[in-house]
């Protein structure tokens, strides 16, 4: 409505309503970023708190002593041991069981790339209170940190730090924060959880090591802290994943997840190597070749690479020192002399041949004295040249002419038999 002068009549917003107004929406703004920030500190101090580490004795310097010289590793590395489980489970008392072999993982000092050290899970070690255990063994009943006690006292390789991974964490972390793309020397992929946990589960465990390492990269950059504070409820079943799946001595807070995971964006490539080991081919039994470890464990003692190590030389270097006599049981003329010929062309060392104390061996026989731990797995590596042989242990040392050997290979008529090839159903 008009007055007859042209004035409009119509009412004007006070400026006190819009300035009420205006405080309203500050106010309201304030209190949801209030809420917001209490939410988002609330989430951040129970993640921290969850992300606490796992004190374990076995890394205590006085557990750390041993003997004169004691664990050792340079000061500027850092020396991990790696271990991947079965899931963890908070309502089973027991450990969670090894689903990979033990690894030590060494970074920093002047090493150019992270060396990667794979133990056997068979390989037996003494155990404090225990006995002789195999790896496996002591994860299953003993756990963690009993483990991590056994590889010390084994390896002589001071550890830093121990990481339980189960089979779960990185799948569950791909479940939330995926899809992603995972690539490596195999080409790229877009993993589902469970492919992931099928990669993990690798029966070759270099593969199940980049693969894993693949997909932490891939993961890495999604977990930062814009991720904690955009999206905190998120970020908050991100540690519930982590806290539930993976134990470590490691007080992380999300601050310091934040930053383990800028640090392992870019690709890593490992220097890696595992325990020359070989089988004794009667029980199935893996002996490891006491003399190539200790220059493994020397490498991770001073934080030098493996790269230079030729497995060949680990084999070759106990040939060369560990004497073999060649006796005929058989009764087959000159049967010695050619073996002994077969022998000294494969690089063994042949002490001298003769004949056995009878000549009606029907199956060869190579013995060595129990508990010489260069000529047990010498005398494995001989039982593959002789398929048919028994490898027997004995309580006193072989003689050739008198004189100990350390291995007597004793041949007998299954050298000497021709081997009749199988007939087909026509008899042909």
């Amino acid at each position: 409505m008009s007055s007859s002068q042209g004035f409009s009549l119509s009412r004007r917003r006070s400026p006190v309503r819009l300035l009420r107004v205006l405080l309203r929406l500050v106010i309201g703004s304030t209190v949801l970023a209030l809420l917001w920030g209490a939410l988002v500190g609330v989430l951040w101090f129970v993640g921290s708190s969850q992300l606490r580490g796992v004190p374990l004795a076995a890394l205590r310097e006085d557990v750390l002593m041993l003997g004169a010289a004691g664990a050792r590793a340079p000061e500027d590395t850092t020396t991990v041991l790696l271990l991947l489980v079965e899931p963890l489970d908070p309502t089973v008392l027991r450990p969670s069981p090894l689903v990979a072999p033990p690894i030590i993982l060494q970074s920093g000092g002047a090493r150019d790339e992270p060396a990667a050290l794979i133990l056997p899970m068979d390989v037996e070690v003494l155990v404090d209170g225990e006995g002789l255990m195999t790896f496996e063994d002591v994860q299953r009943d003993l756990g963690a940190d009993r483990l991590a006690r056994a590889v010390i006292d084994y390896t002589e390789v001071r550890l830093d730090h121990v990481v339980a991974l189960s089979t779960d964490a990185l799948p569950g972390l791909v479940r939330l924060l995926g899809p992603l793309e995972v690539c490596g020397g195999w080409g790229c992929d877009d993993p589902t959880p469970d492919d992931v946990r099928a990669w993990l589960r690798d029966p070759d465990t270099e593969v199940a090591l980049a693969r894993g390492a693949a997909v932490l990269r891939a993961l890495a950059p999604r977990i930062d802290t814009e991720l904690f504070v955009r999206r905190p409820l998120l970020g908050r079943e991100v540690v519930d994943v982590l806290a539930a799946q993976v134990v470590t001595d490691v007080d992380l807070g999300i601050r310091g997840l934040i930053d383990l995971a800028a640090g392992a964006t870019e690709p890593v490539r490992f220097d890696v190597d595992r325990l020359p080991m070989v089988r004794n081919p009667t029980t199935g039994e893996l002996v490891v070749l006491e003399e190539s470890a200790m220059l493994r464990f020397q490498r991770l003692q001073e934080g030098l690479p493996f790269d230079d190590i030729d497995p060949v030389q680990d084999v070759e270097r106990l040939r060369s020192v560990t004497g073999i006599a060649v006796l005929n049981g058989a009764g087959v003329a000159g049967l010695a002399a050619q073996y002994e010929v077969e022998l000294l062309g494969a690089g063994f060392i042949v002490e001298g041949t003769g004949n056995d104390v009878r000549f009606d061996r029907e199956r060869t026989i190579i013995t060595y004295l129990r508990d010489d731990k260069e000529a047990e797995p010498v005398a494995f590596l001989l039982a593959e040249r002789f398929p048919t042989a028994l490898v027997e242990a004995v309580d006193t040392p072989p003689l050739l002419d008198g004189e100990p050997v350390a291995i007597a290979v004793i041949l007998g008529r299954d050298l000497t038999t021709p081997v009749v090839p199988p007939t087909d159903s026509a008899g042909e």
